[in-house]
């Protein structure tokens, strides 16, 4: 039997807390250059990715080189209820300390509709290798995947990738899982 999310969270917030600084960089370093490297990120004109926090891969090189790259770049604007918007940012000196401490665009930022998004770039604390990922807990990303047809792809450090997670039918998949490692794609395997 599974163990539930909760647990899950708990055991892969402890393990990603304890993990060096070094270690850290190296990996989101890895998967950045993956996630440059691919198909579907040359394809993608418009790109709604996370703001990392201290903790997860590091996105803030990744988003300084998409909008080097010339691509429309969106990041989440968290509202009320679990909801979650992309709104359009220019530079990354555009972030300031939002919901939950996460740096987010001002509320004049432009709204970009989920139709125009070509890639969603998702956090996970952990990823299965069906494509399913887990979470914080607050639903945000699976209520905003459900209305978008965009590529979606997690960042997942390699060593909290696992068999299978836990999963409701609220959950939504991810087309890709990149790790350090590898580049999964769960519905060619």
């Amino acid at each position: 039997m599974l163990p539930d999310k909760q647990t899950l969270r708990r055991r892969f917030l402890a393990e990603r807390a304890a993990q060096a600084e070094q270690i850290r960089q190296e990996v989101s370093r890895e998967i950045t250059e993956r996630l440059l490297q691919s198909t579907f990120y040359r394809r993608a004109g418009c790109v709604f990715c996370y703001v990392s926090t201290r903790e997860e891969i590091d996105t803030v090189p990744l988003l300084a080189r998409m909008l080097a790259d010339g691509k429309v770049l969106c990041v989440p604007k968290c509202g009320a209820h679990g909801s979650m918007t992309a709104r359009r940012i220019h530079t990354l000196e555009a972030l300031q300390p939002g919901a939950f401490g996460i740096p987010e665009p001002p509320d004049t930022a432009e709204q970009v509709p989920a139709g125009r998004i070509d890639l969603i770039v998702a956090p996970a604390l952990a990823c299965d290798r069906a494509g399913c990922r887990l979470g914080y807990g607050g639903g945000y990303y699976d209520r905003f995947m459900k209305h978008c047809r965009a590529v979606s792809v997690a960042l997942c450090d390699d060593s909290r990738l696992v068999d299978q997670l836990p999963t409701t039918p609220f959950d939504q998949k991810c087309r890709y899982i990149i790790t350090e490692r590898q580049v999964l794609h769960p519905d060619e395997e």
